[in-house]
């Protein structure tokens, strides 16, 4: 299904439990709802689930503007709750998602029940630092957008353990327009979210895994600034830990988000 409502083409996808309270699930660069297929069935099961496709990615359309920002994305999916009538909601993010996230908590709170940030990002580290001094100047004029892909996903994903991920995120990626990857990465890398938001008492759980080399510090970081949050490390799991450990994953996610029941339950009318 499509939204116009945001001046472009939003897609959405809704399934689950019609019994169920909302989930809301917000996909990493270059992803698209079929970043959940190892989720999806489980989380029907308990939730009635909204899975939406990011502007620029999957079947969605572009906004048409020279940069993307947390706000202008976390405000759309406001309009489009608004649309669905659906008053509140649980939010599982991932990644690039968990930006969105962290800026949809700061704007809307009363529009969340509780949250999930699947390895997050929220502050400046290395990588950061890397691309923002050279992303533009440099890598972008020196390699081809494949080249500097892969270099970016070994930064990102190192090692064996990542490989699955790796793969998914160079074929996904692969999609996307130059000018589209290029608008959302720098999101992604920018980094500075976390010294504007503002401290938060949603229930939260902040899933990370232990060997997420890049965004550990920062689902570290963000434990302090949600300071009503559990934390759990998946062991023998990286960045993109929703493909390497699924089952693990999905039970974390439902046992939390089943505990945070709302007491008003939310449907489309």
């Amino acid at each position: 299904m499509f939204s116009n409502s945001c001046g472009y083409n939003l897609y959405y996808e809704i399934s689950g439990n019609n019994k169920g309270e909302w989930l809301l699930l917000l996909h990493g660069i270059a992803g698209s709802t079929r970043c959940w297929k190892y989720q999806i069935n489980d989380l029907n099961a308990h939730f009635k689930i909204l899975n939406i496709d990011l502007a620029g990615h999957g079947n969605s359309g572009t906004l048409g503007t020279a940069r993307y920002s947390g706000e202008i994305i976390a405000n759309h999916i406001r309009i489009l709750l608004d649309e669905l009538n659906i008053d509140k909601t649980h939010i599982l993010g991932l990644s690039l998602g968990t930006i969105i996230q962290q800026y949809f908590c700061e704007m809307f709170p009363e529009r969340v029940i509780s949250n999930v940030f699947t390895s997050p990002i929220c502050k400046p580290n290395y990588l950061s630092y890397i691309m923002n001094s050279f992303a533009d100047k440099i890598f972008l004029k020196l390699f081809s957008k494949n080249t500097y892909l892969d270099i970016m996903a070994y930064l990102m994903l190192p090692g064996k353990i990542h490989e699955k991920s790796r793969k998914f995120f160079l074929s996904e990626t692969s999609k996307m327009s130059n000018e589209e990857f290029i608008k959302w990465w720098k999101v992604t890398v920018k980094g500075d979210h976390y010294f504007y938001t503002s401290n938060c008492s949603i229930p939260s759980l902040i899933i990370v895994g232990e060997n997420d080399f890049c965004f550990y510090d920062d689902a570290v970081a963000l434990k302090e600034k949600y300071t009503n949050s559990d934390f759990i490390v998946i062991k023998n799991a990286g960045h993109v830990l929703i493909f390497q450990k699924p089952e693990e994953f999905n039970s974390i996610v439902i046992d939390y988000i089943n505990k945070q029941k709302n007491s008003t339950k939310m449907f489309i009318k």
